[in-house]
């Protein structure tokens, strides 16, 4: 299991719990150990002014939702690493009364041995709370703290001031998760790391607000400002990499991690640790284990012996004409061996290039080599190839 130094803290493999309700308490803390987390971020610590406490509504329905079919969620799909989504409203936030009780008792003899992340949210423009936040974690025996860049309710571009006071406050290590979609992603990282960062993590909840109807009542079921899930996934790693190229930061990437190779994705665009939290709601927290050993198993693969021999390998095909050219001459072939006759592709070809014929597939010269059906063939019998034109 590959060993990684984040920001100071040696873990003893890169997978971090991110900060959300599966960190909320010692119990979870401890959950999360045991099933293998290097660290645990906490559930973010506000003050009692924020949302704290059990949130209530006048209609009994979740304020949670994880699915991945328009009925909910099956797990049939999930244990075939299908993507599902995640929402969350209206969450519990420890205060600073809380989370010193969880720190004494996870520092204690019967605690962890595992670092403490300590995420803190202060509100916008109150730097002074950012301040003491970040004096009273380092106090409670914090390893580090997870700036949740959000702030309470929440800012829509990344406030280098929030890092700056911080940094100023403490000598444990300040780690930026940013959660601003509309940033520019090179300029961020910059100015978090010109602020005095030491890590980064992106990209954090996105801050869209959804809305799920309930079809059996005509009305409503919730609206959400946190989303999540593996969905997702694409437009985090896009972020991540660019930020990326903007500084030379410790990144752990996050949202959308749910398989060994989601977190090498992450890696090979910069990453040195990932962060877990919607898988756990899926799948329970051994899925923490399984990430770590699905990691392990990619790298054994491709002879790797650390994380820095491959981390950010892909970076420099960002911007490569080989990689991103639009127009070049290919189209798809079927490898007949591998072929089963199920017609999934043909269903899905929309230049009407392809037929079946004796159980196997056949492509003709309308193929516009799109590439939907290798996308969609349960066999990855398609391939795409060049052709002389």
């Amino acid at each position: 299991m590959p060993q990684v130094n984040f920001a100071g803290l040696q873990l003893r493999n890169p997978v971090i719990v991110a900060s959300a309700t599966p960190s909320i308490n010692v119990e979870a803390i401890k959950r999360a150990e045991d099933a293998g987390a290097a660290a645990v971020v906490t559930k973010s610590m506000v003050y009692p002014n924020a949302q704290t406490g059990r949130p209530a509504g006048n209609c009994l329905r979740p304020r949670f939702m994880v699915y991945n079919s328009p009925y909910g969620f099956d797990p049939a799909l999930f244990k075939r690493d299908g993507q599902f989504s995640f929402y969350r409203s209206a969450e519990v936030y420890p205060t600073p009364d809380e989370m010193g009780k969880m720190l004494e008792e996870l520092k204690g003899p019967k605690g962890v041995d595992i670092p403490i992340i300590i995420s803190i949210c202060g509100k916008p423009n109150d730097y002074e709370e950012w301040r003491r936040l970040a004096r009273m974690a380092e106090d409670f025996g914090a390893d580090a703290i997870e700036l949740n860049m959000h702030a309470v309710p929440k800012v829509f571009t990344l406030d280098p001031l929030f890092i700056s006071v911080v940094k100023s406050e403490v000598k444990i290590p300040v780690i930026c998760k940013m959660m601003a979609i509309n940033d520019d992603p090179t300029l961020a990282g910059k100015k978090a790391e010109a602020a005095g960062a030491d890590a980064i993590t992106a990209l954090g909840t996105f801050p869209f607000d959804g809305l799920e109807i309930d079809t059996e009542h005509e009305r409503p079921w919730l609206g959400y400002h946190g989303m999540g899930g593996s969905w997702l996934r694409a437009l985090s790693l896009r972020y991540l990499a660019e930020v990326a190229q903007g500084t030379k930061l410790p990144l752990s990437g996050v949202t959308g991690i749910q398989t060994g190779d989601d977190a090498i994705k992450y890696m090979l665009c910069g990453a040195s640790t990932v962060q877990i939290c919607g898988a756990i709601y899926a799948k329970g927290y051994k899925v923490l284990k399984e990430v770590a050993d699905g990691i392990d198993s990619w790298m054994a693969d491709h002879g790797y012996k650390s994380i820095e021999e491959f981390r950010g390998k892909a970076l420099q095909h960002l911007n490569d004409p080989a990689y991103t050219e639009y127009d070049p001459p290919v189209r798809a072939v079927v490898d007949e061996t591998k072929c089963i006759g199920c017609g999934v592709c043909k269903d899905s070809c929309m230049y009407s290039a392809l037929s079946i014929e004796n159980k196997k597939a056949k492509i003709t010269e309308k193929c516009d080599g799109c590439g939907v059906c290798w996308s969609m063939c349960p066999k990855r019998a398609i391939s795409m190839e060049r052709y002389a034109r």
